[in-house]
Order: structure tokens, then C-alpha cells, then sequence
């Protein structure tokens, strides 16, 4: 499904042409351009918006301009029906409070000084409060106001303009904040009577002072109890504040978007702007569990990339304090194996980051069993951070909790990894830890790249949240369509289990076990992952659960003699080593280690030699079982994003009719894509839709295929390559009366055919057992004949392939059989085609010629 609302149709519409509002802001160009550099007009922007609101007599309330925004937004209007329900959503809808969403590293800090500086410039107010939810992020903001006010360009133009405070003093809370002033401070000053001026600085002057605060999603926040008392702050009579602004990378209470935002850069944005680093997360993995593998060959491939330039920093993230400290332990003992070291260096290479130490005893105790001095190393692991970039430090890893209210700025972040869902498990959370990585370090250039390499179990859930956070994927789903049921037919499919294929009775004791078949043992195996960006990421897993040969020979001696005394003394140590290591080298793998699995296997093999004669023993086998019914209608819908259609990564065929089966907002950009084709001499000379600079939009013709009518039961169809779009075109365009139906089979889950191969040439490799989907299921024209087509290109004979039409085909001999013995009249064909074969293939449909070859099955008929 698509994404139905994206947070841009949410910001608030602020509209004042009022002459002294547009003269207030139109004041500021030359200290805003000085302010900023020539990439970053956002921030300027972000603070002429805010400013103007500020000062505009237009909207008194947040509630006024929340009104008027609702009044002149469709979206709003469709997502809340009244305009009270909107307004009602508003959390501080009295007092001029709106927030400002910036992607976290493109200038929150540059709009809170210039917002601040320019009203105090004016003398719209006399002080500022700016408040952020811990000590690290009120020195970096210290530091960076201290070198702004120090600018003398800045503060030359500003007298110039005749600024009241051309040159603001920065001051924390313990000392009082006088007009001019900007105080930065930590919220949890706000509450203490001690040490702090804020009372006697601020009580009762709320009308004078405008109130920003830093990472405002930690306002609403239900993980910080002290954060909590941040929004009572902010709306206490007794100060009375009436200016509040928030800023935030992830304006988020939990998957909700604020609803006081007055002005949007989001990350996508910024991404494409070049100002933050791409995002490049897995979309596809092998379903093999691969510990920190992965993770350290993706760091490695950094360190390599940035060799001489920088240090990359990898960042784990968990949900809970006490499983940080677990994590990081647990990487510890991976780096010391893995790279030869001690613990002492790789505790130098990796640092745990937490806001402090649990109050759970349980945990606690934990945490004190792995760091004994744990309050100590945080402390310290939170000053590693500031330099944690630089070529001086060995840190390269930080283990780091989701929710940390411990701001840190650390530009080096080029891998996060989520251990946990529940670090990864809202478009909050999301947001911040990708945060964690988006800033650019000097001197690269775009695209650079912040990989996140999130747990096999869970890349399908989380990248719906993905797509949420990114607003990158307005989708279009296809699939089974009601108002299409003429058009659907009954499928079947075998069922399987290992049963009993032979049976063998034993006349005698073996007198030497049976031949081993040996699992691969390589001390290591590649894998791969598909990122979002860089596509195919290759990696190699270490067999590391291993024993020495000597030590696998004593083991085995063990074994015998807890079976057969008798038998033990026949097999002393020496002739079990040369068994093993005969059986290894038989297997083509190096004889001085054994894996644990393998030797498993050996002391099984010894299994003939200890059975009992006279007993039966069974032979097991994968076999087909039965068959089940498949509806065309339980079919799962599909979907693919609008980028695959305009960089050309896909192709949609369609009829008149294909949009009635579409969600509103889905229908919404089908339309948009038909109704552009249907101009695209005029859209292509304007590209108005596509932005409006010279886009390529010959995607419009070549991958928008509109046909008469798709005979079939889906809506539309999303072919992926170019032999699927060949296949299907040639069908409908001359051979469409030939079927009944002509079905695209999703790709996963819907009917699977079982197929095996061995992937190397090997002496005993395993065996490898996969499914397939095959892309297409076609009802012969009045008949109860189903035709299977599997579509790859021409001449492509590989072992997976071969393997899937030898098993493909026996699978449909044995549901023919089935069904037939069972009284049911269909008849299954499996074909394998390629570009070559599709006249040839359909002529043998048009002359019932059902067990005819193409030229791809003749080549995969070769042996596997």
C-alpha cells in the first residue's frame, strides 16, 4: 500500500503580506547570508518563517494559524473530517507555540541563533531561554553560540542595522540573565530551586522572552521522567511564556507527526540536497544467521574506503541499558578472536554509551558483573565522545542505547546497527538513530552513505518505518481484483514430508562404519545482502564451532568406548585420527580441524556398527504427500514504489479499468502516471509534474504498457524485466485468444515449487533445498490445462536453473498423477523460456503440442 499522508501535507500554512512583517524579515538578508553558507538557504528560511510568525499580528494563537491552515488544506481536511478534531490534537494551542522539523545535521543550532539573535536585534524580546535535555548538548550549543557572537562581520552588520543586542552575552543558569542575554541550559535546571537563576530570571516575565527548546520530542517524551516536567515548564502561569519555539530532527510522539510544524526540511530533502549522508539500509538478505560477520565486514570495507582520509565509526543500538553493556561485552570477545587482541585493546576499540546505570537491581547487578566501576567508564565513555572522530582515538565502535537523552555529535558514523526491534520500532526511534549518522565529515563528496544493517528477523517489519521516515516510497498495489473473478480458476499444489522410502533389516553387526557424508567445513562461506543503495553486499562467515583433529580423535574414542568396550579397543586413537583425517581429505577440506557438526556426523556413522541385527531400520526421504487447493482469490496483493517506474526499474501494463481496484491515494498517482502518458509530447516539453528541470520522463512510454484488456484476474501487472515484459506483450498482443487467463505469480509465498542442487562441484557438498515461484500461470482456452512458465534470458543454463526444471517438471508429473487418481480433470506443464522461444512456444500451444522443448530446456536438460 502507499504511504496515504506524508508530513509535508501536515506543516502549517503561515501567510502574512503585511508591509511591517515583510520588512522585519526582508531586514535580515545580509546577516542571514553571512550567517550561512551558500548550500544551507533552509536555515534561512527556517528563520524568516519563524521570525515572521513571531512578529505578525495575523495569528495571535497557534489555534488561529492552525485554523486557517485547516481552512486551505485538502489533506488536512481528509484526515480529520471536523475541524475541532484537527485542533483538538494541538498540544499548546494558546500561546504562539510552533515547532521547526530540520533533519538532524543540517543547522538546527544556526536556526536557533539567528531566530534568537533577530528578535533580540529588534527588541521583540528582551531575553531568550534556549533549554535542551542534557549537559553535553548545552556546551556544544555554548560553544557554537560563543563563536557566533564573536563574529565581528556579524556583529559589524548588525550595528548597522541598529540592533538593540547587536552581540548578545551567553551565559548558563548559574549566574542571572539580563536583557541580551541568551541563557542556554539543561531542562533539568528548570526544576532545581538551587544554584539556578532561572526563577529570578524569568518568573513572571514570559511576555518579554521567547523560549526555544532543543530536541522538542523529548517535551512529550514518556522514557526521561524528568523530561516530563518540560512541557509543565513551558506552560506555567507563573512564568508565563507566550514566544515557544521546538526544534527537532524527529517531530515525532511515537509514529505521530507534531502538528505545530511552521516549517520542513526533511531528510529526504536533505539527502538529495547533499547536506546529510544517503541512507542506505537492507532491503534483502539469505535467511542465515551471521552473528557479527556482517557487521565487520561492512566496517572493514569502510576503514578500507576512508583509508588515510578518516576513521569510520560503527554504532550499535539497543533498547535497554543493560543489554548495551550485554552487546558490548559480546562484541568485546567477537574483536578479540577475530582480530588476534587482547581484551585490553579491545575494550580501546569499543565503548559503551549510556544516560546512565539501571535502577532495576536485577539489571544493575548485571551491568556491575561486566563493568564492575560502570558509573566510572560511562562518564569517561561519554568525554571519549568528543574526540571519538579523530585519527588519536581507538574507538571505532560505540555501543549506544535507542532513547539516549545524552546528546552527542559524531560526524565519523558510517554503519548503524539495530540489535534489537524494539530499538528500531517507531518512526521516533527510527529517526533518531538514524540521526546518529547523517553528518558529513569535510572534504567528502556526494553521495556518501550511512549503512544500517538491521537483523534478518525483522528487515520486513521495519521497513515500512523506513519508507515512513523517508517518504520515499508513494506506492501502487496490484493483485487479485474482485470485479476480474471470470477470470479466476482453481489452483493445486503438492504437499511435502520426509517419510520412510525404504526399509532395511540388518543380518549382521557392520564391521566399520558407513561412509560419512560431511557437511562443508571451509573456514569460511560467503553470503549476501541487498542494501537500498549500494545494492549487493558479498561477506564471508567464519566456521569458528571447531576442534583440533587430535582433540576430535580423543572425543570419538570416548564415544566408542561409552558404546562398545569391545569395539574401543579395536579403534585406538592413532587409527581414529587417520580415519578422520582420510574422510576429511576424501572431501576435498583441509585434515588439522574438524568442524563440531561434522564430527557429530562421524560418531553417527558408527551407528551400523552398534545396531542390534535382526532389527529393522527405516530409510527416510523428502517425498510428495498429498495436494491442496489453492483460490486465486487468497492471493497476497503486491506493490511497487513510483521511483521503479521512473528510473526504470520496472514496467506496469494496464487496462481502462486497472485504477477501480486502487486505494484513493494510490488511484491519485496511477492516474497522475496514465494521464501524463496520455500528454507526454506536452509533459515532456514542460516536465511541470517531475519538478519542473528537464527530467527524463521517457519512463511515461516505456515502462507505462497500456493494453486492451489484461485477461486475468489482477488488476494490473508489475513485471521486472525486460524477458517477463517480452513474454507477456507477444501473449497479448497475437496469442491472447489461445487462453483462458494469463496470471503473474507473486514472487514469494503464493505457489512455491521445492527444488534442490548442490552449489559446488565439491566432493560432499550438501545439498541445497530452495522453492521457487514461477512467474507465470496461463489457463489453456477451454481447458482444465495449466500451463507453468518460468521466464530468464536467453542461454541462461545455470545449476540453480537446471535444478529447477528437472525438479519442476517431476512436480508436475506427480500432481497430475495425484489429481487424476484423486477424479480431478487438470493437467499441469511445466516450460522454461527465454526471448528465443516465445514464437515457437505459443505456435506449440496454438498446435496442442504440450510436451514440446524450448531451446533454454533443451541446454538446462544437460546434468546437473
Amino acid at each position: 500500500m502507499s504511504v496515504e499522508y506524508k508530513n509535508d501535507d501536515f506543516v502549517l500554512k503561515f501567510i502574512d503580506l503585511d508591509e511591517q512583517v515583510q520588512d522585519t524579515v526582508n531586514k535580515y538578508e545580509a546577516y542571514l547570508s553571512a550567517f550561512t553558507s551558500a548550500n544551507f538557504a533552509h536555515v534561512r528560511e527556517a528563520v524568516k518563517q519563524a521570525v515572521a510568525f513571531f512578529v505578525s499580528e495575523k495569528y495571535a494563537t497557534t489555534r488561529d494559524l492552525a485554523a486557517f491552515s485547516y481552512e486551505a488544506n485538502a489533506v488536512m481536511q481528509r484526515k480529520y473530517t471536523a475541524k475541532g478534531e484537527y485542533l483538538d490534537r494541538l498540544i499548546i494551542p494558546d500561546k504562539k507555540s510552533v515547532s521547526i522539523d530540520l533533519a538532524t545535521g543540517t543547522g538546527k543550532s544556526w536556526v536557533i541563533f539567528g531566530v534568537a539573535q533577530i528578535l533580540l536585534a529588534e527588541g521583540f524580546v528582551d531575553k531568550v531561554l534556549v533549554l535542551c535535555p542534557s549537559l553535553t548538548i548545552e556546551e556544544e550549543l555554548k560553544a557554537k553560540f560563543e563563536r557566533f557572537c564573536g563574529d565581528d562581520t556579524l556583529t559589524k552588520i548588525l550595528e548597522e542595522l541598529g540592533a538593540r543586542y547587536p552581540s548578545p552575552g551567553i551565559k548558563s543558569a548559574n549566574v542571572p540573565i539580563l536583557d541580551g542575554d541568551i541563557c542556554v541550559e539543561n531542562i533539568h535546571a528548570a526544576y532545581e530551586r538551587t544554584g539556578s537563576s532561572i526563577e529570578d530570571s524569568f518568573k513572571g516575565k514570559g511576555s518579554r522572552t521567547l523560549v526555544i527548546s532543543d530536541e522538542a520530542h523529548h517535551i512529550y517524551s514518556g522514557a526521561d521522567a524528568s523530561t516530563k516536567k518540560w512541557f509543565d515548564f513551558l506552560v506555567n502561569p507563573d512564568y508565563g511564556f507566550q514566544y515557544l519555539l521546538g526544534l527537532s530532527g524527529t517531530p515525532y510522539i511515537e509514529d505521530d507527526y507534531f502538528h505545530d510544524v511552521i516549517f520542513r526540511y526533511g531528510l529526504q530533502q536533505a539527502m538529495e540536497d547533499g547536506v546529510v549522508k544517503k541512507i542506505n539500509y537492507k532491503v534483502e538478505e539469505s535467511k542465515t544467521a551471521k552473528g557479527w560477520f556482517e557487521t565487520y565486514a561492512n566496517h572493514a570495507g569502510l576503514k578500507e574506503k576512508y583509508d588515510g582520509v578518516l576513521k569510520p565509526i560503527s554504532i550499535v543500538i539497543t533498547d535497554k541499558i543493560v543489554t548495551c553493556v550485554q552487546v558490548w561485552n559480546e562484541l568485546i570477545g567477537f574483536l578479540m578472536e577475530t582480530e588476534k587482541i587482547s581484551r585490553q585493546e579491545a575494550e580501546r576499540k569499543v565503548i559503551w554509551v549510556a544516560s546512565g546505570v539501571p535502577s532495576n537491581p536485577k539489571e544493575k547487578a548485571e551491568v556491575l558483573r561486566l563493568v564492575p566501576s560502570a558509573e566510572k567508564v560511562r562518564k569517561a565513555n561519554l568525554l571519549a565522545l568528543k574526540t571519538v572522530d579523530e585519527f588519536e582515538s581507538d574507538v571505532e565502535w560505540i555501543v549506544s542505547v535507542s532513547m539516549l537523552t545524552e546528546g552527542w555529535d559524531v560526524k565519523n558514523v558510517f554503519q548503524i546497527v539495530p540489535h534489537e526491534q524494539r530499538a528500531f520500532c517507531s518512526k521516533l526511534l527510527i529517526s533518531q538513530v538514524l540521526g546518529r549518522g547523517l553528518r558529513i565529515p569535510a572534504g567528502l563528496e556526494h553521495p556518501v552513505y550511512v549503512t544500517i544493517n538491521n537483523h534478518e528477523r525483522w528487515t520486513d517489519e521495519i521497513r515500512d518505518l523506513y519508507r515512513g521516515v523517508l517518504e520515499t516510497e508513494s506506492r501502487i498495489s496490484w493483485g487479485y481484483d474482485p470485479a476480474r473473478a471470470k477470470y479466476a480458476f482453481p489452483l493445486y499444489n503438492l504437499t511435502y514430508s520426509s517419510q520412510q522410502d525404504t526399509v532395511e533389516t540388518k543380518e549382521k553387526k557392520a564391521d566399520a562404519p558407513q561412509k560419512v557424508v560431511l557437511q562443508p567445513q571451509d573456514e569460511s562461506r560467503e553470503e549476501t545482502s541487498e542494501y537500498s543503495e549500494t545494492g549487493t553486499f558479498r561477506f564471508r562467515i567464519e566456521m569458528r564451532d571447531r576442534v583440533s583433529l587430535q582433540q576430535a580423535a580423543r572425543e570419538m574414542k570416548l564415544f566408542l568406548k561409552d558404546h562398545d568396550d569391545a569395539l574401543a579397543t579395536k579403534w585406538p586413537v592413532s587409527r581414529i585420527k587417520k580415519w578422520i583425517q582420510v574422510s576429511l581429505k576424501a572431501c576435498g577440506y583441509a585434515d588439522e580441524w574438524v568442524s563440531r557438526e561434522n564430527l557429530g556426523r562421524l560418531k553417527q556413522s558408527f551407528g551400523p556398527v552398534f545396531r542390534e541385527t535382526g532389527k529393522s531400520v527405516p530409510r527416510m526421504k523428502l517425498q510428495a504427500d498429498g495436494f491442496v487447493k489453492i483460490e486465486t482469490a487468497s492471493m497476497h496483493r503486491q506493490s511497487f514504489c513510483e521511483s521503479q517506474l521512473r528510473n526504470q526499474k520496472g514496467y506496469m501494463l494496464f487496462d481502462a479499468n486497472s485504477g477501480d481496484a486502487l486505494q484513493p491515494d494510490e488511484k491519485e498517482l496511477f492516474n497522475g502516471f496514465v494521464g501524463d502518458r496520455g500528454h507526454y509530447d506536452r509533459v515532456k516539453e514542460a516536465c511541470v509534474r517531475y519538478g519542473g528541470r528537464g527530467e527524463d520522463v521517457t519512463f511515461l512510454k516505456e515502462n507505462l504498457i497500456d493494453v486492451p484488456e489484461l485477461t486475468g484476474p489482477q488488476n494490473l501487472l508489475f513485471l521486472s524485466s525486460k524477458p517477463e515484459l517480452g513474454f507477456v506483450k507477444t501473449a497479448v498482443d497475437g496469442f491472447q485468444e489461445l487462453f483462458d487467463s494469463i496470471l503473474k505469480s507473486p514472487d514469494r509465498g503464493f505457489y512455491e515449487i521445492p527444488y534442490s542442487y548442490k552449489p559446488t562441484e565439491k566432493g560432499g557438498s550438501h545439498v541445497r533445498r530452495e522453492n521457487f515461484n514461477p512467474d507465470f500461470l496461463m489457463k489453456v482456452k477451454d481447458q482444465n490445462r495449466l500451463l507453468v512458465v518460468e521466464i530468464k534470458g536467453d542461454h541462461d543454463d545455470t545449476k540453480k536453473n537446471r535444478a529447477k526444471q528437472r525438479d519442476a517438471r517431476e512436480h508436475c508429473d506427480q500432481l497430475n498423477q495425484m489429481l487424476e487418481s484423486n477424479g480431478i480433470d487438470w493437467t499441469y506443464h511445466f516450460y522454461f523460456l527465454s526471448p528465443e522461444d516465445y514464437g515457437s512456444f505459443f505456435k506449440a500451444v496454438a498446435d496442442k503440442n504440450w510436451y514440446w522443448q524450448s531451446q533454454l530446456m533443451q541446454e538446462l536438460g544437460k546434468t546437473i
